[in-house]
């Protein structure tokens, strides 16, 4: 167990740490490893480096887990974070609820007034050239150097904070906030320096706590089998034992965590974000583990043959004629696949009704169904994209018979069905039946 967590640093960080005989630890949160699992700081932790800059807008990761790093500052440690671009609830599902805290963007991070008490003043004289964020925390203008009782604001709070050093516009973007015991200390975003800040900070801040690190490191010989008598070592060597089967056991887990990712989810989340080729390639794939009988691959089919290949797949509900016959006698659905990072154009939508008018007449087939597949605001986590098909498309769409589809709703109706929440044969007849906005009911 260590007394000291850094939360979201990289390797090298932890070993700079590490050669100065600092008890230190090495973890990430959910948003930077992509699990799913509650963050629990280690057992004697009493000081926690948390670098925060994140773009991910899973906001429900970690809620809850503030609790444990809360009871941290409570007993008198300390929790020191670096906040750079990121969210409110990136700090506070992790190191607990700040009062009043509220981000505003400051767009000259590196133009500051600090305070003249040490060691900040020096922090921010040293480093000021590195500061490449600084939000606006809190709404206390003209505070800098001031103890703010924040009993006293609407709502009160049990906590003290002082302003360290305040942005161009006097509003505090480092702060710190006594609470029980200890404190938390926000800081900006010194980059790459912000490993060298925490250097900085653990002997200056907290000399008491670092005195006592160095000391019970500078006494670990006593744990050496010189020492330690048969009772105790027998107990080192059964967590020892246990720790290795916890190990192994983490390590199998991870590895069936790569096959299914491998051989399962990872061909359904290229619908998410796939583009070209490869999300052909993924619709393909899904279109056939929903069971149509006949899933053809225009690509494939025409490659002997040079012409212009408008749409990518036909689907088909027979398969004991052969491609030809089918395509002249039977309902043919024809789907065209689009991607990009912006909604769909006009253009996208036109060409479902001017490609299927001309197979109409090529296969002389009255029976097509035109469906457009896209996989539109890719850059955007999927459950936050917005609908990318406007009214008029979606209007026109229905008028003429055909189907509009996100990825992002094909992906949604194959996660329902292996959750058993419908069935194969339901998602095909929906989507065989609907016209304009496709969506799924289940």
């Amino acid at each position: 167990m260590a007394k000291i967590l850094l939360l979201d640093f990289d390797e090298r960080d932890y070993r700079r740490l590490l050669d100065e005989k600092f008890d230190v630890e090495l973890r990430e949160t959910n948003w930077r490893s992509g699990r799913v699992e509650n963050l629990v700081p280690p057992e004697d932790c009493q000081v926690v480096l948390y670098q925060v800059n994140l773009d991910n807008y899973a906001t429900g990761l970690h809620a809850g887990d503030g609790a444990q790093f809360e009871k941290i500052v409570a007993e008198g440690g300390v929790v020191v974070c670096f906040v750079g671009n990121c969210q409110e609830y990136h700090l506070t599902n992790i190191i607990g609820d700040i009062p009043h805290l509220k981000f505003e963007e400051n767009n000259f991070p590196d133009q500051l007034y600090e305070t003249k008490n040490p060691p900040y003043d020096v922090v921010f004289s040293r480093f000021r050239p590195f500061i490449s964020h600084a939000n606006e925390l809190f709404p206390a203008p003209n505070s800098l150097g001031k103890t703010i009782n924040l009993r006293e604001w609407d709502p009160p709070a049990e906590m003290e904070l002082q302003v360290l050093a305040e942005s161009f516009r006097n509003y505090p973007i480092s702060v710190q906030l006594r609470k029980g015991q200890g404190f938390y200390l926000l800081l900006p975003w010194f980059g790459e320096k912000n490993i060298e800040v925490a250097k900085y900070i653990l002997p200056q801040v907290m000399p008491v706590t670092a005195a006592q690190l160095r000391r019970e490191e500078d006494m670990k010989w006593l744990d050496s089998v010189d020492y330690v008598f048969p009772g105790l070592l027998e107990v080192y060597e059964e967590m020892e034992r246990e720790k290795e089967k916890h190990r192994q056991a983490l390590a199998n887990l991870e590895e069936r965590i790569k096959e299914i990712k491998s051989s399962e989810q990872g061909q359904f989340n290229r619908l998410l974000t796939g583009e070209g080729r490869d999300l052909q390639e993924a619709v393909i794939k899904a279109l056939k583990y929903l069971n149509w009988l006949n899933v053809v691959d225009v690509d494939d089919y025409w490659k002997r043959v040079f012409r212009v290949k408008e749409e990518d797949i036909w689907l088909l509900d027979e398969d004991e004629k052969s491609i030809e016959q089918l395509i002249r006698d039977s309902p043919v659905t024809m789907v065209t696949i689009k991607s990009g990072t912006a909604g769909a154009s006009d253009e996208d939508c036109l060409n479902l009704q001017r490609h299927k008018g001309r197979r109409m007449q090529e296969f002389n087939n009255t029976r097509l169904k035109a469906v457009l597949i896209g996989n539109y605001f890719s850059q955007v986590e999927a459950k936050l994209r917005e609908v990318p098909f406007n009214e008029s498309q979606i209007s026109e769409a229905a008028k003429d018979g055909n189907g509009l589809l996100t990825t992002y709703e094909l992906f949604k109706a194959i996660k329902a069905e292996k959750e058993k929440k419908t069935t194969k044969e339901a998602i095909r007849e929906q989507f065989n039946s609907k016209v304009g906005l496709i969506t799924f009911e289940y």
